[in-house]
């Protein structure tokens, strides 16, 4: 699967410092980025064949899981699925005013073991 990642933050002109995954000896790497404020970065993963395995991904992946010691990133964000040449990409994020940015691009919200649909995991359009 073709992963495309990048970051999705507007920053101040700074260095800012991130912890990276701890290795299995206890020791972590320290990582320096230079980020300017007139840059915008996106994180988005896929493609993906639908938007259940999209929300399926999402619902596995590292950012709601984590590994041990290190935990999830972002245990409480919200999976979101949206549409792109042909296929579909994963998005999963806290803030409200992210599902805004999904449903621009015609996206959906992630429903997992909707009884409506067999169990399976399905995907509600956000109404603009």
């Amino acid at each position: 699967m073709k992963a495309i990642l990048s970051l999705a933050v507007f920053m101040p002109a700074w260095g800012a410092n991130f912890l990276a995954k701890p290795a299995l000896d206890g020791t972590a790497t320290l990582l320096k980025v230079n980020v300017t404020s007139e840059e915008f970065m996106e994180t988005k993963l896929g493609p993906f064949d639908s938007e259940g395995d999209a929300c399926d991904y999402c619902a596995e992946s590292y950012t709601k899981k984590g590994d041990a010691p290190a935990g999830p990133i972002a245990p409480k964000c919200v999976c979101m699925a949206f549409p792109e040449d042909e296929k579909f990409m994963m998005f999963c994020a806290t803030p409200p005013s992210a599902a805004g940015y999904v449903a621009d691009k015609e996206g959906c919200t992630c429903k997992y073991k909707d009884m409506e649909n067999m169990g399976k995991t399905t995907c509600t359009k956000i109404e603009a």
